[in-house]
């Protein structure tokens, strides 16, 4: 009988909470509707602030490199390599989306073709005074550090953000506003292929010994971007014309004399060949005590080997492409 009692009794108590939990899950999904307007308030205003502070972290990114491209200090040395200007164009590059890419190709390209700094005034005459042989040479220097800093720029330039130019500006399919600045766009891929083949590569890896197998793999990385480019079946549109420099009578100078440059599609050969040649005649594959034992030693060596035997027919693959393209 008292166990029948004690188990009443916990019945009705199991009820009786059961029926308060209830009761207080009814009254809080009153109080729901109050709680997500608040929540999402608070979400809203939270992604807000991001936005706002992400913006400003963004623009910042871009700011202070490109504050330091057009000082002067960092003209000073422009060719064959610009030292200066390359750890700020890679920053910048970097940051930068396709958008603006190509907005501050088109602004500097106007600029550098179309800007002149304005005269000193004769307080005598009224009139002007012509440039000083110190100012067209400090002119000249301003719109080819322009040029030079945009191709530093387009060369750093990842290659998804690149696709992203030739998709909008180039192919343009249902974009609004696509192809507008077609032609900076041509003038993009040939300052990136310019860079890449002359500093990146020409200037820097390719001016030593392919004796190792990083080497050879950083060559072929930049090799591979100059090979989309040429591959492109636009690629006679590819070029890059100048005529903002002038005379020392602030003339513009001739034509011929300006910097212009035309893709070629020999190119992309050229370097594939030179990159082959110089791998096959310097690289070494000596074993090097840098692992822990020798026979880690020796197990390194071979997958060099057979990276290097991966890489030498990716090049003849790429080489035997081109050669089937020439006349």
């Amino acid at each position: 009988m008292n166990s029948l009692i004690k188990v009443s009794l916990a019945g009705i108590l199991l009820l009786s909470l059961a029926a308060c939990d209830l009761q207080e899950a009814l009254d809080g999904t009153k109080k729901v509707p109050g709680k997500m307007d608040e929540t999402n308030a608070n979400m809203r205003k939270m992604l807000d602030e991001m936005k706002t502070t992400n913006k400003g972290v963004h623009d910042q990114s871009l700011l202070i490199p490109l504050e330091n491209l057009i000082k002067a200090e960092n003209q000073d040395t422009l060719a064959p390599v610009p030292f200066k200007l390359m750890p700020y164009g890679k920053k910048f590059a970097e940051a930068a989306s396709a958008e603006e890419l190509i907005d501050l190709t088109y602004l500097w390209l106007k600029e550098v073709d179309e800007a002149l700094p304005n005269k000193d005034i004769d307080e005598a005459t009224g009139e002007e005074v012509p440039y000083t042989k110190k100012q067209i040479q400090r002119i000249n220097t301003q719109k080819l550090a322009k040029l030079t800093a945009l191709q530093v720029i387009a060369g750093f330039a990842p290659q998804e953000v690149v696709q992203e130019i030739i998709q909008r500006n180039i192919i343009g399919e249902k974009l609004e506003g696509g192809r507008r600045f077609e032609e900076t766009a041509y003038s993009f891929l040939m300052l990136r292929t310019m860079f890449i083949r002359d500093v990146l590569l020409k200037e820097s890896i390719l001016s030593t010994s392919i004796d190792n197998i990083g080497k050879l793999e950083e060559a072929m990385k930049y090799i591979k971007k100059v090979d989309s480019i040429a591959r492109l079946r636009f690629a006679d549109k590819i070029q890059f014309k100048s005529h903002g420099l002038i005379d020392f009578e602030g003339r513009q100078l001739p034509e011929d004399q300006q910097p212009q440059e035309k893709l070629n599609q020999d190119v992309a050969f050229n370097l594939w060949t030179s990159i082959y040649e110089k791998a096959q005649s310097q690289m070494r594959m000596d074993e090097r005590s840098v692992g822990t034992d020798t026979n880690d030693d020796q197990r390194l060596l071979n997958e060099e080997k057979k990276r290097l035997q991966y890489d030498l027919q990716l090049i003849e693959q790429n080489l035997q492409y081109w050669k089937g393209r020439q006349p």
